[in-house]
């Protein structure tokens, strides 16, 4: 188990929200994931980190969305207040959260970055996640998730 995955589940238990922790083999992308764990991809929560753009200021964000959606930059970039956002490399991600492409989960407030989440993720019972590693994943009521963290909610097409 990785150090942020060690992180994630000390920070949900720290303030009450409950988890399952799932280990499985690799799952990369939302074909796999589906393949593997057999969620649905709504169940899915994708995490995209972004990098942003505000007067004076560039910061990053996380923005959690349903496996099968596309992210919205400009939709982003309205709700962060910023004038431009792009996708954030792999190294100012792994500097920042301490993960890789496909292990970034769904949360901003351990990373002490605001947290940018698709209502349709709050439509599920439990959502789905790569915990800071492609092997293990997390389980947890989004309703919970969205009491911690209080993102900024999202509305974006399929």
């Amino acid at each position: 188990m990785s150090a942020v995955t060690q992180r994630i589940q000390e920070y949900f238990e720290a303030n009450g929200v409950a988890s399952r922790v799932i280990e499985h083999e690799r799952a990369a992308s939302a074909d796999e994931y589906h393949r593997v764990l057999g969620t649905r991809y709504s169940q899915q929560a994708k995490a995209v980190f972004l990098r942003h753009k505000r007067p004076g200021a560039k910061g990053f964000a996380v923005l959690a969305l349903p496996a099968q959606k596309r992210a919205d930059l400009a939709r982003a970039a309205e709700l962060l207040s910023a004038r431009e956002v792009r996708l954030g490399t792999e190294e100012q991600m792994r500097e920042t959260t301490g993960c890789s492409f496909g292990e970034l989960p769904p949360i901003g407030g351990l990373f002490g970055l605001p947290l940018v989440m698709d209502v349709d993720l709050l439509a599920e019972d439990e959502i789905f996640f790569n915990a800071g590693d492609l092997c293990v994943s997390l389980a947890v009521a989004p309703a919970d998730l969205r009491a911690l963290e209080k993102p900024v909610l999202y509305s974006s097409e399929s």
